[in-house]
């Protein structure tokens, strides 16, 4: 006896009536038209052939996106040398109290490159003694604290050992009498972890873009929220005199505010970090922050000369440190004991 089953229902017959027991007339008239129409077969096969062409289509979509999702997955380049460029000028100020400093090149590979930059506070009393001594403390620990974990960790660490440092200097009565910023970024195992502390600034060029990877900690920040809120007027946050004060910086004691990032960010051959004090990103648009990046090897001077054109009478003391990632085969290592601070 052969058994077999038919796509097409056949509504005749004794099994046919009681199939159709139970259902309205509607439905009985329905179902009948659809076993004696002529069409109903070519109707089902349509069927079937449009639902198996449609799970095609979505197999074809899904196999798409599995590998779009696998190349997302797979490692950038590697980035094997880290170029470096640095601007420090004073300005139309009496005083250079912006400090930088930039870890050994050579040691990308084995311990990654560690940039600093801090502000020291205008107006307040020795800010350039904190600035540079934030930035000695940063660049004296960076190897030590290497075993602290993640690069999150570690700068969280080097971060604790400058605020105790600055906090130390100060003394708890005279805390907020002086203080620094604080901009600092390290690149290790193919990304980017930083820290940020006040007004300074961190960005990324990529293909072109500038993307601002911090905020300014400062009590503008505060006023929009207010504005925001409706509590005070939108004027308010453009006009009112204490916008440009600082709400977190280095030597107010325990800190209010720290940026830093849910987790490291990935880098590729060609990306370009820059790290700033206020002097730099005040005198300067986006746009012509991106155009002396576009300079190369010559970013630099590239940054400054446009600074300098200004020619603003009140231009603050600017600081640049660039750190542009690069590809290709592994440089030869330099002296290792090799380290900048200014």
């Amino acid at each position: 006896m052969a058994i077999g089953m038919s796509l097409i229902p056949k509504w005749t017959g004794a099994a046919g009536l009681e199939a159709l027991e139970g259902l309205s007339p509607s439905y009985q008239a329905f179902y009948a038209f659809l076993g004696s129409s002529p069409w109903f077969p070519v109707a089902v096969i349509c069927l079937f052939a449009g639902l198996a062409a449609w799970i095609v289509v979505l197999l074809v979509l899904s196999r798409r996106k599995t590998l779009a999702l696998r190349r997302l997955r797979e490692p950038a380049a590697p980035i094997v040398s880290v170029a470096v460029g640095k601007v420090h000028g004073q300005g139309a100020r009496d005083y250079q109290q912006d400090s930088f400093g930039i870890s050994d090149p050579s040691r990308l590979q084995s311990h990654g490159i560690l940039a600093v930059v801090a502000d020291g506070m205008g107006g307040l009393q020795h800010g350039d003694k904190i600035s540079a001594a934030v930035v000695e403390t940063i660049l004296d620990g960076f190897l030590y604290s290497q075993g602290q974990g993640t690069p999150e960790q570690a700068l969280l660490t080097l971060t604790q050992w400058a605020v105790q440092k600055v906090n130390g200097i100060l003394g708890p009565g005279q805390y907020r009498s002086s203080g620094s910023t604080l901009a600092m970024g390290l690149i290790k195992d193919n990304v980017f972890s930083f820290v940020n502390i006040g007004d300074s600034r961190i960005c990324l060029c990529r293909n072109g873009c500038l993307i601002q990877l911090t905020r300014e900690h400062d009590f503008k920040q505060t006023l929009a929220l207010q504005a925001v809120n409706g509590e005070i007027p939108l004027q308010d946050v453009y006009t009112d005199k204490r916008k440009d004060g600082l709400v977190s910086f280095l030597g107010m004691g325990p800190l209010e505010q720290l940026d830093l990032p849910a987790g490291p960010l990935a880098l590729r051959p060609g990306d370009q970090l820059l790290l700033m004090s206020d002097g730099v990103y005040n005198a300067l648009s986006d746009q012509e922050l991106l155009k002396a990046l576009g300079a190369g090897s010559n970013a630099p001077q590239a940054l400054e000369a446009a600074i300098l054109q200004k020619g603003y009478q009140n231009q603050d003391n600017y600081t640049a440190v660039i750190l542009a990632c690069e590809g290709g085969q592994s440089p030869r290592p330099r002296n290792p004991n090799r380290r900048e601070a200014h």
